[in-house]
């Protein structure tokens, strides 16, 4: 069965080539890795933004990012069960939830990369210039809206470009781009501004604190220990950064050569094509439970809240427990 679809991050309707038992193949893989993505993140999220709220100091510059991409994937992560029915039963919703929707599913991919990127400059100012990072504490409020908003108009055209088509037996909410010009527009926005920026930001930022711990750790002063820590998380984020959004935005390039006629039609038309596009898509929906576990993993604070937790299951709520 032949469909004349777009590549676009429904996770469904990628191909201009698939038949009916590779549809239903990527529908149920789908299906189960949005449940198990969406399990992790949720439990993961929760336990991160409830520690924020209530046990960390908002004051800090970094626990108010880290709060704001917190919710980010939240915000990803809570529609996912409606997007695995949708792989694999179609779309029940209706043509504005789905605009809506997808809006929501953009805004939690481009707030992610976009506070991500402003955490790790923070750290990065903290290291190599301290005195600059403590004023930074009067504009992370306007920096977060702006973000927000930012985030927000480039998700617009992604909810305005989105609708419902027929694929197979079954109703899809899917991006219904009318030409080829903003198909292609849309994949260089999301493969420029969210993932090369960021990327070369991120990069950027850590290599300049590696080289800048290495000399205090040369000086021998009790900051390196704090500071390498620090820089170790930032190190897996990445790594894990760049796991999870490589292969997705390197499909999204071979793509758009194809819309420009400089790659043939029959890469974007085979099985391959498909089957690395569900991977490196699966992968990309994964960000949003491997954030939390980095930071709950790294940071020593946020073991110790898992730890307080399980202690005063064992011994009483009224218990109280210290930290050497």
């Amino acid at each position: 069965m032949e469909f004349n679809g777009t590549l676009t991050t429904d996770g469904y309707y990628y191909g201009s080539y698939s038949d009916e038992d590779v549809i239903e193949f990527h529908g149920i893989v789908y299906a189960v890795c949005y449940s198990l993505i969406f399990c992790v993140s949720l439990t993961g999220n929760s336990f991160l933004l409830w520690t924020l709220l209530q046990q960390e100091d908002l004051r800090w510059t970094s626990n108010l990012l880290l709060l704001h991409l917190t919710v980010s994937d939240l915000i990803f992560t809570m529609p996912l069960p409606i997007w695995a029915v949708n792989a694999i039963h179609g779309w029940v919703m209706g043509e504005v939830a789905c605009r809506l929707l997808s809006g929501v599913r953009f805004l939690g991919f481009y707030s992610y990369k976009a506070f991500l990127t402003a955490l790790t400059v923070h750290r990065y100012m903290g290291v190599l210039y301290p005195d600059t990072a403590s004023s930074f504490k009067l504009n992370v409020h306007l920096l977060s809206g702006g973000l927000w908003v930012l985030c927000l108009a480039f998700s617009i055209p992604d909810m305005v470009f989105s609708g419902t088509e027929v694929g197979g037996n079954l109703v899809h909410c899917i991006q219904t781009y009318r030409s080829h010009m903003p198909e292609y527009l849309m994949y260089y926005i999301q493969i420029t501004i969210f993932f090369l920026l960021p990327f070369a930001v991120i990069t950027f930022c850590y290599s300049r604190m590696w080289f800048r711990i290495r000399e205090i750790r040369m000086w021998k002063t009790n900051q390196a220990a704090r500071l390498n820590q620090a820089a170790r998380l930032i190190f897996i984020i990445v790594v894990c950064f760049f796991v999870c959004w490589a292969p997705y935005n390197i499909i999204l390039l071979l793509y758009s050569l194809t819309l420009h006629g400089l790659i043939p039609d029959q890469l974007t038309q085979s099985a391959a094509f498909d089957y690395a596009y569900t991977v490196s898509h699966t992968l990309a929906y994964s960000h949003c439970c491997l954030s939390p576990l980095i930071q709950i993993l790294g940071a020593r604070k946020f073991r110790e809240r898992i730890s307080d937790a399980f202690w005063r299951l064992r011994q009483g709520p009224d218990s109280q427990r210290t930290h050497p």
